[in-house]
């Protein structure tokens, strides 16, 4: 395939952040695996950054200010990130989840596209993400008359508001193909929205195998500063109700009555972490923040189980990067969360008593000593390799 002229542009508002380089991260890695296929492609990371009056109110709802970026870098080539600008009554809005809003946003996202790049030169249009960047997408593709394609990842189709639902089913409707991260996903845009799956399929995320990979433990828990003589309970995720991060001390209390070994490694950020500093179990946490991507290895090479309380996810990339560094992983019912745990642990637990069904799960994991480090079951884990050799075929589907 010849890399002299881009056929695809891709394009998102997901990429690593200064404060967050975890953040999008799993964008980077699909088109580092583009590349390396030989995928003709150009990318447009776009955002709207933060003034001083935003950053305040941010601060005070305990969410993270962004900082600007200038560009995101894949291997070896850089792609200036295009920032919208946005007054700030609609940058309250963004935070408020005002449709109208949202919806300038998209326009502002479509319009930053075509000052920098020159559309007719591109065969296809990909949006990660139905809403906005697929409201843009859309836009974009009615305007030249190229098809576009989108990939919901989770929020904008499980925690959408009734607001937006027609037009998020406009845009999966008339897009070239919709990819889902998880039948889960899938099936939930077509239960809320009335979306007929005639043009979705499903390919989900992966796993760089050769970063994340089985590492000395004891080594790993030394350089992060952790017990060696403890068995380890991991959180990886925003610290929100959505991911479940309120349950953490329920989970704590109850695992507390079935043995007291036991350390709760929690990595993130968001409003609830003073509420959980403040609610966890005497000393037998550590608040990590939000480490930096290259430390990710480490710190699920050093717990014992991953735990994933979500209410709702699309699939959960952190349960693969567990799995590959040979944790066991603990889940509820949400959304992709059982399909991505596969045979690797458990998940689809439901019922009233949440908090005390993991506790037990995570309880029973640790008394088998179960360590999924061999090659066998590493095997089955998804390469980012193998998921976009089926992107890529969705490509030059929709290109002809």
């Amino acid at each position: 395939m010849s890399r002299e002229k881009p056929s695809v542009l891709i394009f998102s508002e997901m990429f690593p952040k200064p404060k967050s380089s975890s953040s999008g991260v799993f964008i980077v890695e699909r088109l580092k695996a583009l590349e390396n296929l030989g995928v003709p492609f150009d990318f447009a990371p776009v955002s709207t950054f933060d003034s001083l009056p935003i950053r305040v109110l941010k601060k005070l709802k305990g969410y993270s200010p962004s900082e600007p970026v200038e560009s995101v870098q894949v291997n070896q080539k850089h792609y200036p990130v295009l920032n919208v600008s946005l007054g700030l009554r609609d940058r309250i809005g963004l935070i408020k989840q005002e449709p109208g809003s949202w919806v300038k946003y998209a326009q502002g996202m479509a319009s930053a596209i075509e000052k920098n790049k020159n559309i007719e030169e591109y065969r296809l249009i990909h949006a990660h993400r139905v809403f906005p960047e697929g409201y843009a997408a859309m836009r974009l593709s009615q305007k030249y008359s190229i098809p576009y394609i989108v990939t919901a990842h989770g929020g904008e189709i499980h925690s959408l508001s009734y607001d937006f639902h027609t037009l998020v089913r406009e845009i999966l409707r008339n897009a070239s193909r919709a990819i889902f991260v998880s039948n889960a996903l899938m099936k939930d845009a077509c239960e809320k929205l009335g979306y007929d799956k005639s043009n979705g399929i499903v390919i989900p995320n992966g796993v760089d195998t050769n970063v994340f990979k089985p590492m000395d433990k004891e080594e790993a828990r030394r350089k992060l500063s952790l017990p060696l003589d403890k068995k380890i309970v991991g959180f990886v995720g925003n610290l929100i109700e959505v991911k479940g991060a309120d349950r953490l001390p329920a989970i704590a209390r109850e695992l507390l009555k079935l043995r007291s070994d036991v350390f709760f490694f929690i990595v993130g950020d968001g409003p609830l972490l003073k509420t959980l500093r403040e609610k966890m179990p005497g000393d037998i946490s550590h608040f990590a923040g939000r480490l930096e991507y290259g430390l990710m290895p480490m710190a699920m090479n050093s717990i014992d189980v991953l735990v994933v309380p979500s209410r709702r996810e699309g699939f959960g990339t952190v349960i693969l990067e567990a799995r590959a560094c040979g944790a066991w992983v603990i889940g509820t019912e949400a959304g992709g969360v059982a399909e991505a745990i596969d045979s690797d642990g458990i998940g689809g637990i439901v019922g009233e008593d949440i908090e005390k069904s993991l506790s037990e799960a995570i309880n029973s994991s640790l008394e088998k000593g179960l360590h999924l480090a061999s090659s066998t079951r590493r095997s089955k884990i998804p390469s980012w390799e193998d998921m976009i050799e089926e992107e890529a075929k969705v490509y030059w589907g929709c290109m002809g």
